[in-house]
């Protein structure tokens, strides 16, 4: 703890009880910025191991949802290992509480303002009607755009499935206030003779409490793992997540595809055998891992929907895809994949195109302004492209200005400075999270403290705006999307991290409790958490669809929840 640190002459951070009030705001708000940071730096991180495709799987189903409750879970145990741990530990139960009712009202509501669009007869139109004019419908109509009721969003099963576990994971809350209820007979505050009689009566239900976390955390990653395997969800996240790199600049096409050019059927298309390959299950899952990363980019440039695109659309997109070629180099490309010399591609061409270029190894990185030209005919027919066709151009030796950072890395070298870079800013952000969160909690103790408010109340507000407040811009930018697909991985993630902090975090609370022989004094907090959780899951499972009115209603429970534990507190009388 930090005082037993301090007392060896062992701890760097200033002794709160030692401090003025607005040095302890000032210090508060310095520490909640780190531990901001430090949590970017764990969703980062993580994030970027979703661009390496042999990590990828495991990251987006197993490790994500882990360190998106590392920091609220390192919190709550710091909150009850110093020496007045009974104190303490409310600074956790607010981190907790504070987390999991934020994460459910305050993103939700912005997903659903983000995401809205007109509804008809009760359902969003994500799709243009039949009769709506093409040139002028807008999936929101602007005239309707604020209407509480004419406006909402839909969003796919498996929301209602999360929210059906949701609720089961409160199963750890409900075995320790049980107990807590039937043992809690004394007046408030209560002395420590009769605390301690309370914690050994509640002692053996935070143990069963403990292993109910357990397991339910460990059978919530089992689930996202067969999801994973199954529905595609985590497939579609790691394209984005790819799409989104290569259009930053951190990556190229080739360096997406770094780990099928080592492949045996990239050695079976260099012999031309293409019929082997396509009937082989896991080459065509590539094909379909490819296809998802440059759909958006033909997308982008097939206005008309027609699903062709023609040269200078072509070399747009090789610009976009960060591969530099000269002009005469592009022209052998598209005239490779342009089979009925109809001036123009259609997706399937494009992607033949474009995966033959990326696993030609004559268009490595280093020799890629040397040799300048791919060879996709061998993928498409099994011979090698002749370099003498097509028409000499003015520009043939022309090249695109190539980003220094890639232009002289290969395909495989970039994955590995990936791998290097997330590595070191999940390891970064796990040290912050460690090194701060212990000297927080003592700060927001020491705060609640001199304004004579519990600290519950103060680290409700403060501690999830440090340790989660990049949900709030990943639930917007999913949400923003206006899509089905997209409003369920928004809202799926909210209610991923609160089956998160119901198992994980109140998993390690529990252990608290059940090894510092600590007495549950939260029935007050307990009730308010799960009352949120009941109405926000109940509304989600009993239909497919919100209107922007339940999304504004959602946003309410925040201070509602607030509202509640003071009531319960202070008119009610339980602890």
């Amino acid at each position: 703890s930090m005082a037993a640190a301090e007392s060896e002459g062992l701890n760097p951070f200033p002794d709160p009880g030692l401090c003025t009030l607005p040095q302890i705001v000032f210090l508060t708000g310095m520490y909640c910025c780190v531990l901001f940071q430090a949590a970017n730096l764990l969703s980062d991180g993580s994030e970027l191991l979703l661009l390496v495709p042999r990590f990828a799987p495991i990251v987006g189903s197993v490790v994500l949802p882990i360190l998106g409750a590392v920091p609220d879970g390192v919190m709550v145990l710091f909150s009850g290992l110093g020496p007045d741990a009974q104190g303490q530990i409310s600074v956790g139960v607010g981190a907790l509480a504070g987390s999991t009712i934020m994460l459910l009202t305050l993103p939700w509501c912005i997903a659903v303002v983000a995401g809205r669009v007109t509804m008809k007869n009760g359902a969003p139109t994500y799709k243009r009607p039949a009769d709506a004019d093409p040139t002028s419908w807008e999936k929101l109509d602007p005239k309707k755009s604020l209407s509480l009721f004419e406006t909402g969003i839909g969003y796919g099963d498996s929301i209602r499935s999360s929210g059906k576990m949701m609720l089961g994971t409160l199963l750890g809350y409900f075995i320790i206030q049980g107990a807590a209820l039937t043992v809690d007979r004394y007046e408030k505050p209560p002395t420590p003779d009769q605390l301690k009689f309370e914690s050994s009566k509640e002692s053996p239900f935070a143990f069963v409490g403990l292993i109910v976390c357990m397991l339910e955390f460990v059978y919530y990653l089992k689930v996202c793992w067969g999801e994973a395997q199954s529905d595609g969800a985590i497939d579609e996240q790691i394209a984005d997540a790819n799409v989104q790199a290569i259009r930053g600049g951190q990556l190229t096409l080739r360096g997406a595809m770094a780990d099928i050019r080592g492949k045996r059927w990239a050695s079976l298309c260099d012999k031309g055998d293409l019929e082997k390959v396509l009937l082989d299950k896991d080459s065509m899952d590539e094909v379909r891992r490819m296809c998802r990363y440059l759909a958006p980019f033909f997308a982008q440039y097939d206005l008309n929907g027609d699903n062709q695109i023609d040269f200078e659309e072509f070399r747009m997109i090789l610009k976009d895809v960060n591969e530099y070629l000269p002009r005469e180099a592009q022209y052998q490309l598209f005239k490779a994949a342009d089979t009925d010399d109809s001036g123009s591609i259609n997706f399937e061409e494009f992607v033949a195109c474009l995966m033959a270029f990326a696993l030609d190894p004559a268009n490595d990185a280093k020799d890629q302004a040397r040799r300048g030209r791919g060879r996709p005919n061998k993928f498409l027919d099994g011979e090698a492209a002749d370099e003498g066709d097509g028409e000499e151009s003015d520009d043939e030796d022309e090249e695109e200005d190539v980003p220094e950072d890639l232009a002289n890395l290969e395909p495989e070298e970039q994955q590995r400075r990936i791998q290097i870079r997330a590595f070191t800013k999940m390891g970064a952000g796990l040290l912050l999270v460690l090194i701060f969160s212990d000297p927080t909690v003592d700060l927001l103790s020491e705060m609640g403290k001199r304004l004579d408010i519990s600290p519950f109340y103060i680290s409700f507000v403060l501690a999830p705006m440090a340790s989660n407040a990049s949900e709030l811009v990943a639930a917007y930018n999913y949400a923003s999307k206006r899509t089905k697909k997209s409003m369920t991985t928004s809202l799926s993630t909210l209610e991923g991290a609160a089956i998160m902090n119901n198992s994980f975090c109140l998993g390690i609370f529990l252990a608290l409790v059940y090894f510092k022989n600590l007495a549950w004094e939260f029935s007050a907090e307990t009730i308010s958490i799960i009352f949120v959780q009941v109405c926000i899951g109940t509304s989600v499972i009993l239909g497919n669809t919100q209107k922007l009115f339940h999304g504004i209603l959602i946003l309410g429970f925040y201070p509602l929840a607030l509202a509640l534990v003071y009531f319960l507190e202070n008119v009610v009388g339980l602890d």
